[in-house]
């Protein structure tokens, strides 16, 4: 009987250490900065590569995806804005003071050789009281070289407990957010090693002034509503 356990716990360890080790992606901060007189733009972003050679011709496919979506924002705003200030010159009324804005950042909450999930901040002032911030998830399977929907993230056929998740993590201490975080109204999902965070963006919950609320989750509150391992 002895024997037999020992034999197993040599098993289990032996196991565990077959198991394929996760690799850390290398995350590099590219920053670029382009104005004139109708527009001013500030990217920060992160690009990930890896030593493997497969991994990296994964981190590719996301790295462009990412530039390609950052790219068609600047040349969006620089579009919207030339126009607009075009209609003022031989008009006789004085040009407006401001110019638009365009801040692009990101946060990485996982990357590795299996996942890699990201969050873009973009702010965006095109004039008025006060700019726009905006929300943008990119949700990759590394292994696959597929992006990730928030349905394949999440068990979305079990929204009522899910949402039961979502009200008991949400910190509200001032009570400025009046309405409940739900599935439904979620702005933007991210994930990492031990939680799932969701994001709501300004107006979701509450008013302009109570910001943006984030709720995150323990990946073990959730059980099998999260797809992903």
């Amino acid at each position: 009987m002895k024997s037999t356990l020992i034999m197993a716990v040599f098993m289990a360890f032996a196991f565990v250490g077959c198991q394929p080790k996760v690799q850390e992606l290398n995350v590099k901060n590219e920053k670029v900065t382009a104005n004139s007189e109708n527009w001013d733009i500030t990217v920060n972003r992160s690009m990930f590569s890896s030593a493997d050679a497969n991994v990296n011709k994964s981190c590719e496919v996301l790295n462009k995806k990412i530039e390609k979506f950052v790219n068609d924002l600047q040349d969006s705003l620089k579009t919207d804005a030339n126009e607009f200030f075009q209609t003022w010159q031989g008009s006789g009324e004085e040009r407006p003071a401001w110019i638009y804005e365009l801040q692009v950042g990101d946060s990485v909450f996982i990357a590795n050789d299996q996942y890699v999930s990201v969050r873009l901040i973009v702010y965006t002032f095109t004039g008025g009281a006060h700019g726009i911030t905006n929300f943008y998830t990119f949700n990759y399977d590394v292994q696959n070289q597929k992006f990730l929907t928030n349905q394949e993230i999440l068990n979305y056929t079990n929204e009522t407990q899910i949402n039961t998740q979502l009200k008991a993590n949400f910190k509200n201490p001032e009570g400025c957010f009046t309405t409940d975080p739900t599935l439904k109204d979620v702005t933007a999902v991210n994930f990492n090693k031990t939680s799932v965070c969701f994001t709501y963006g300004q107006y979701v919950l509450g008013a302009y002034a109570c910001g943006v609320a984030e709720v995150a989750v323990p990946r073990t509150a959730l059980k099998n509503d999260l797809l992903i391992k």
